[in-house]
């Protein structure tokens, strides 16, 4: 449930097919470049050949003696895929071992009723992507997939709203055989931002996406962090003022109920968030007052999260900061009026600068490059294969369950 936000040290697989990334090499070439015996290397071409990533290639070099082997990255095998889905859009990303990005697929607005349908929509096109492209897809050894569950990884879900990990990894297994690694979208657009993103580099911030729900995350010490059972960071079910709207989670006076999509629409009295901000900007009166008491709410309920852990910054994220920009503003205005005026706070609100194809690959990273330092998941990816010190290739992208989008 804990993820590093920083890339651990590479293995001497991660290195070798960085170097084969360059130029094909013999084994010879590669035992001198990376400074490593034989045996070592013998080791680690071992598991990339199995796995397909590296090929080797026999030259036709006149001379006594055996044929010299080159070594090669197989360009078009696939090493890892990543699946986010979220109530207004879905995302799959198809890698290989050196993180390039073979097959991507992006859907908005999905036409499937359930997050199955959406999610089986999502791996059809992607699939069918990496076929029109040629590439290997036998090769896959890790899935992970990003999914809007409001639940923790360990934890049993109470309803029957939400699907269950096996359902998910009966559906994805359907296109490739690896078990999949299953967490929250949000977490995974946040880890996205910590490693790639508006948040790279930072020790801490907190993550909070105002979309078709109202989900949030904190990284702490360069940890994307879960609590004790990945609840962690779910700001968007915290009761604000004397708000008593009823929410889906069971609770009433969510902030959700207030600064979600659906509950501004209703609020402003429109269809989506296009007339939302065509009223806006004509001046209504009604549909501003409702953007103007969800600022308000959510700068209340990020003060009270940064009194608790003080964050470098605060990441707004999601369809509601698209379409008005100067929320940013308003939301910090609000946020500041919770904080101690005696200290002087240094937070900054700013936007995330990735999207869906970033928390795809964010599903991947987690699924390809299990951390060591967690305590053992009843893990959905028993075939992932085992690593040396931690991973880092230079894949752009990582998955279990958690707040909702």
């Amino acid at each position: 449930m804990h993820y590093p936000t920083r890339s651990p040290l590479p293995t001497l697989e991660d290195r070798i097919v960085a170097h084969l990334a360059k130029a094909p090499a013999t084994r010879s070439q590669l035992c001198e470049a990376l400074d490593t015996s034989r045996t070592n290397l013998g080791r680690a071409l071992a598991t990339l050949l199995d796995e397909g990533s590296v090929t080797p290639v026999r030259t036709n070099a006149p001379g006594r003696g055996r044929p010299t082997q080159l070594l090669t990255l197989n360009s078009s095998a696939a090493h890892c895929v990543g699946l986010n889905v979220t109530r207004t859009s879905c995302a799959g990303v198809m890698l290989s071992r050196s993180g390039a990005v073979l097959a991507a697929v992006h859907i908005v607005s999905p036409a499937s009723p359930s997050l199955q349908l959406s999610l089986e929509q999502t791996c059809e096109a992607l699939a069918a992507s990496a076929a029109r492209q040629g590439i290997d897809t036998s090769t896959v050894r890790a899935v992970g997939v990003g999914v809007p569950i409001p639940m923790g990884r360990n934890a049993r879900l109470s309803s029957d709203a939400y699907p269950s990990v096996e359902e998910l990894a009966a559906l994805t297994r359907r296109w490739w055989s690896p078990a999949p690694v299953v967490d929250n979208t949000v977490r995974m657009a946040a880890l996205a931002e910590a490693m790639w993103g508006a948040g790279a580099d930072m020790s801490s911030f907190i993550y909070l996406r105002l979309s078709g729900g109202v989900g949030g995350c904190v990284v702490s010490d360069f940890r994307l962090v879960g609590g004790a059972g990945g609840l962690a960071g779910e700001l968007g079910h915290m009761t604000v003022g004397a708000n008593d709207s009823p929410c889906a989670c069971g609770k009433r006076g969510c902030l959700e109920t207030l600064a979600s999509v659906p509950a501004l629409c209703e609020s402003a009295g429109v269809g989506d968030i296009a007339e939302l901000r065509g009223a806006v900007l004509s001046g209504n009166a009604r549909a501003r007052e409702a953007l103007d008491r969800a600022a308000e709410a959510v700068g209340y309920v990020l003060g009270s999260a940064a009194l608790l852990i003080n964050p470098r910054a605060i990441i707004v994220a999601g369809e509601v900061v698209d379409a008005f920009p100067s929320l940013r503003a308003d939301i910090t205005a609000s946020m500041y009026k919770e904080l101690l005026p005696v200290m002087e706070w240094d937070i900054d609100v700013v936007g995330a600068s990735l999207g869906p194809l970033g928390a795809a690959q964010a599903s991947a990273y987690i699924a390809a490059h299990p951390s060591e330092d967690e305590v053992p998941l009843p893990r959905y990816a028993e075939d992932a294969p085992t690593r040396e010190v931690g991973s880092a290739s230079s894949m752009r992208t990582r998955t279990d369950r958690g707040g909702r989008p």
